[in-house]
């Protein structure tokens, strides 16, 4: 970790233009299609860096190479639409590595193996979990419809906002280095922005809850004075509206996330038991 500070401090060379991480951004966008095991992103990283290398290394064929063998054989795992944060700041690293003779590589392997988790916390949570469940819950009703604006207005939410991400996290993580990392450990935003992201998250899955979840009670209970019976889904909502759907959700997390219940078990449980439920008249 010493090493690693130390090399935060020091400044890139700059080599890489715009057009070069223009370059790298399009080739970093097919990272996922390039997944394996047990290696997992590490050809893909590597393939993603490779014009920035042969630039940065161009009078040194040596450690052009090692750095080839080094990405290729190293594990690397991140959300991908912040993996060029570790891209850039990879690179800005290897800009130093290749003015300094005496440069430890291994501090590129430690970045790069300290960045994997908190990245992919933070992007999981914003993108799969916040954005994709809002971008649904937006178009849910019209591509339930049958309108086709709704896969289309899907997409758009959720791509520009992370091929955004992707060049600003190359940007930034190239022209800081190192210091970016500790200027957000520091002032404690990475915290902020996942407490935050998770927080919209599970109002975006309340929303969903309610408006798409579909369930009450057919039962009624006799009037005493001999009027009409009472629906025990009426006494359901003056506890709680949707409280049934909701009870629901609740039930599955629980199967899902506690008891670790396989999701395709559980999909034909629930249709069983409500079919089940509806023929006897207890559901509608």
């Amino acid at each position: 970790m010493k090493v690693m500070t130390m090399s935060s401090n020091q400044t890139t060379n700059g080599k890489l233009t715009n057009k070069d991480l223009t370059q790298i951004y399009g080739r970093y966008i097919h990272l996922n299609g390039m997944n394996d095991y047990p290696g997992q992103m590490h050809a893909g990283f590597t393939y993603s860096i490779i014009p920035a290398l042969k630039k940065i290394y161009a009078d040194n064929k040596e450690k052009r190479i090692d750095a080839y063998q080094r990405h290729m054989n190293e594990y690397f795992n991140v959300t991908p639409y912040l993996c060029g944060l570790p891209l850039g700041v990879v690179l800005a690293m290897e800009e130093q590595n290749a003015a300094d003779d005496d440069f430890d590589t291994s501090t590129i392997t430690g970045i790069k193996t300290a960045l994997m988790g908190p990245l992919s916390a933070i992007g999981d949570t914003l993108f799969h979990a916040t954005l994709r469940v809002i971008a649904t819950a937006v178009v849910i009703s019209m591509a339930s419809a049958g309108n086709i604006l709704g896969p289309i207005l899907f997409m758009l939410i959720f791509n520009i906002p992370q091929f955004i991400c992707r060049w600003w996290s190359l940007k930034s993580g190239y022209s800081m280095g190192t210091k970016l990392l500790e200027q957000a450990e520091s002032s404690g935003i990475m915290e902020k922005i996942s407490y935050a992201a998770s927080v919209i998250g599970l109002a975006a899955i309340g929303a969903m809850t309610a408006f798409n979840v579909n369930l009450s009670c057919a039962l009624t209970l006799p009037n005493a004075a001999g009027g009409d019976p009472t629906a025990v889904q009426s006494l359901f909502d003056a506890v709680c509206p949707k409280i049934l759907p909701l009870g629901l959700v609740l039930l599955c997390y629980w199967l899902l996330a506690k008891k670790k219940v396989n999701v395709i078990p559980l999909l034909l449980g629930l249709l069983v038991v409500g079919v089940i439920l509806r023929l006897l008249g207890i559901i509608a």
